[in-house]
């Protein structure tokens, strides 16, 4: 997963150059507080350290109250710079208020930030800032969207730590993630909330992961999953795993399927159910149930353990684990295999099953019952 969120808390630095002022909404101070202490229009502020910009800020009206720590901006510009003076980080918002004194800053309307080193841009209309907590947070039901590379996230009611390194929508919240390399397919995802943790250390080995929760949906081109719980994680989301009331098709194998776990893997494009797994092969009629189906997209070939029972026209298959191989519609059955074909029994040790020819080769233990057909006249 590509590293977001958390390296935008760099925008609040900004804010530190007020020193002691912070920004307040004019009608949230009382009224002995509603003149302004100072106020200015069509700032320009410039910080520098050893002789190098650091920062440079503008905004249409700038006011400071007399209440120790509060202040006000409107219409405000800035940029960071690093040490060789490139622009590092720039924004805006409409309007500003900070309370330096407790550390609390906030962003309010058309506010967008771009932080050119980690990629990250976000937009939203409202964003708070508590430097003693380390917490950004977005206003309840407001929308932020978050861009990094080719990922992006739209979602209400945000919040991100800097101290644990995760971060939360807590509601309706949805997102894709273009590939642009060619070597995957795209993806979209979305569900009632969604949580996560990425390192703040590009170098680290720790595996960055999403979680989605409640209505939780993962298309890509060939596959889409619904579950209660879907975990996205892995280079570019290569690894998928679900939990919970799992539904899904995959159209290029034209498969339905439940489940109540699953995981696949995007790159080998192998997908394992488990738990009271059924599987639909919609193009030739065919419904298999195991307590663990193993199915290879490339080969279209599942493997299936435990009370395995496939149905096909008038025949049924059980076995402790079997083999179905679509692309050739044959089954190989073994562990007290049986195929019961209308009123004919068949059972043996191992039983291979050629679904389009009905043809039956048994070994080991072999043993039926075959009741005559009657002639229709």
């Amino acid at each position: 997963m590509k590293k977001i969120c958390l390296t935008s808390l760099q925008m609040f630095c900004i804010f530190l150059i007020f020193q002691g002022c912070s920004l307040k909404y004019q009608n949230d101070i009382r009224a002995e507080e509603s003149v302004p202490q100072l106020r200015f229009e069509n700032v320009i502020y410039k910080r520098y350290s050893d002789n190098k910009k650091e920062v440079e800020l503008s905004g249409k009206v700038f006011e400071q109250y007399k209440k120790d720590g509060l202040a006000f901006a409107e219409d405000v510009y800035f940029t960071m710079y690093d040490s060789n003076v490139n622009e590092k980080a720039s924004g805006k918002a409409v309007l500003v208020s900070a309370d330096s004194k407790n550390e609390i800053f906030t962003l309010f309307d058309g506010i967008q930030f771009i932080d050119k080193n980690q990629n990250v841009y976000i937009t939203g209309d409202s964003l708070k800032w508590n430097g003693k907590t380390e917490q950004l947070v977005s206003a309840k039901g407001k929308e932020i969207t978050i861009k990094k590379d080719d990922l992006e996230i739209t979602g209400k009611d945000f919040s991100a730590s800097a101290v644990s390194n995760e971060f939360l929508f807590s509601s309706s919240v949805r997102g894709k993630q273009i590939n642009t390399s060619g070597s995957k397919d795209d993806i979209t995802f979305s569900g009632d909330s969604m949580k996560g943790s990425v390192s703040s250390d590009k170098n680290s080995s720790k595996e960055n992961s999403t979680v989605l929760s409640g209505n939780a949906v993962v298309k890509t081109s060939s596959m889409e999953i619904r579950a209660d719980l879907i975990e996205l994680s892995g280079k570019d989301f290569n690894i998928i795993k679900a939990r919970g009331n799992i539904s899904g098709t995959n159209s290029e194998s034209e498969l339905e399927f439940k489940a109540s776990s699953m995981e696949y893997n995007r790159d080998t494009k192998i997908v394992v159910l488990s738990g009271d797994v059924e599987l639909k092969d919609l193009k030739n009629d065919v419904v298999a149930k195991a307590q663990i189906i193993e199915y290879d997209q490339n080969t279209d070939v599942a493997i299936m353990q435990v009370d395995v029972e496939l149905k096909q026209k008038q025949n049924v298959c059980t076995g402790a684990y079997s083999i179905y191989r679509k692309k050739e519609q044959t089954l190989e059955l073994s562990g007290n295999a049986s195929v019961k074909q209308e009123d004919d029994m068949f059972r043996a040790q191992t039983i291979s099953f050629n679904m389009d020819t009905e043809e039956i080769v048994m070994d080991g233990n072999i043993r039926g019952t075959v009741k005559s057909k009657k002639s229709g006249n």
